[in-house]
């Protein structure tokens, strides 16, 4: 995992789908409440955009995620 990721998300936070990986918290599950989690707090939802924005830089035109 890169330097730039790492300062994204925790890198062990990564491994554990019970936690979000930005901020730790315990989450109902690991899809969708990690979504209404993030919908709930600005901090991670701004964290979670910045993810999304360099995996889709390193992927380009193949993820639509």
């Amino acid at each position: 995992m890169s330097t730039q990721t790492n300062s994204v998300a925790s890198a062990g936070r990564w491994n554990d789908p019970e936690r979000c990986p930005f901020c730790g918290a315990a989450l109902e599950d690991g899809g969708a409440g990690f979504i209404a989690h993030v919908e709930a707090r600005p901090s991670c939802a701004e964290r979670f955009e910045r993810w999304r924005a360099m995996v889709a830089s390193d992927i380009g035109g193949e993820w639509s995620g």
